[in-house]
């Protein structure tokens, strides 16, 4: 039995047609890079006066605030700029208003060629006004898609 080279080539790309079309081209891993903070209050007026259920969070860049859905959740999940190097949050309650600055180094990372790229933070350094904020704590600085980064933050 004879085999016919165009056979052959024809089974050939059919084959590798196939296979490429598997391929679904969408992403499917976790491209957020997210920043735990957690609310913790130990001034006793400030929980008397249920601060943490008019706690509202909002940045000068987001269209929309997060509100805190009652006294129990402290932790709020929050996005880094990735356009600069420096990010503002703005607490409010009940007419109390302060204000954290968070400074950071950027990091752009080809997550896949479907994802594509995304951007990674180290926490350097921060500030934040004393009206109602007694300290801030870094827990871990480093942001990724894969590593969440945590801080504190005590009334």
């Amino acid at each position: 039995m004879t085999k016919n080279p165009l056979i052959i080539c024809f089974f050939l790309l059919a084959f590798f047609l196939v296979i490429s079309s598997c391929s679904d081209d969408q992403c499917n891993l976790d491209t957020d890079t997210i920043l735990n903070t957690e609310i913790l209050v130990k001034d006793a007026t400030l929980v008397s006066s249920k601060f943490l259920d008019s706690l509202s969070i909002y940045s000068p860049e987001w269209t929309d605030s997060i509100h805190n859905s009652g006294s129990s959740s402290v932790n709020y999940y929050l996005f880094l700029s990735p356009f600069s190097d420096t990010s503002t949050f703005i607490l409010t309650s009940q007419s109390m208003l302060d204000t954290v600055n968070l400074f950071y180094k950027r990091k752009l990372v080809l997550l896949s060629q479907e994802c594509g790229f995304v951007t990674h933070f180290t926490i350097d350094s921060f500030n934040f006004t004393t009206n109602n904020i007694d300290s801030i704590f870094i827990l871990e600085d480093e942001i990724t898609t894969d590593n969440d980064g945590h801080i504190q933050i005590y009334f």
